[in-house]
């Protein structure tokens, strides 16, 4: 090898190791959450083994390691936006032996918020709430519709129970109210 490409590869590795930078993977991340949302499990699979034969996953890995991550350790700026937006967010909340579980995911058509419930360390249910149809739906474990609420045109919500029975009615202004206590 050539006393110049010794001193490249030399200097390249050295770059690795100068940075001192794991790094968030970005570019990696968004590749693989795309092949996740290519169509079935097998589609996916097929996709995946293409894109790593290729070795687009590889360059992918390598684009990372040696560029974006780097210059996001000396710039605190990476040129490809993380996949946060897509990857699922997930709060614990406790209160004495009593736990919740609240994990946050968009889906293709919105968002969806999961809820699992805990007492002491046992699960005591979760809720599923989704949008269908126009309306916000709780769901349980079995997909059984548990409650549901609809805006209204002039700003009103409307909650309903598992059958379709009306709950509870809330005017525009309550509504305004009860968001203006949320963000104190």
């Amino acid at each position: 090898m050539p006393r110049t490409h010794r001193v490249g590869v030399g200097l390249l590795a050295l770059s690795l190791f100068v940075s001192g930078c794991y790094g968030p993977f970005n570019l990696t991340r968004r590749l693989h959450h795309w092949n996740g949302q290519v169509g079935s499990k097998w589609e996916n699979e097929f996709v995946f083994l293409v894109l790593a034969w290729l070795p687009v996953y590889g360059l992918a890995t390598l684009g990372d390691a040696l560029i974006f991550n780097s210059m996001e350790f000396w710039t605190g700026k990476n040129p490809v936006d993380p996949p946060s937006a897509a990857l699922p967010q997930t709060r614990r909340i406790a209160r004495g032996s009593d736990e919740a579980v609240l994990t946050y995911r968009p889906v293709s058509d919105g968002a969806e918020l999961f809820i699992e419930q805990f007492q002491q360390g046992k699960s005591a249910g979760s809720l599923r709430v989704t949008r269908r149809d126009g309306m916000t739906v709780g769901l349980d474990a079995d997909g059984k519709v548990l409650v549901s609420s609809r805006s209204m045109a002039d700003g009103s919500i409307l909650i309903h129970d598992g059958s379709g029975k009306q709950m509870a009615a809330y005017s525009a202004d309550r509504v305004e109210q009860l968001l203006g206590a949320a963000d104190r």
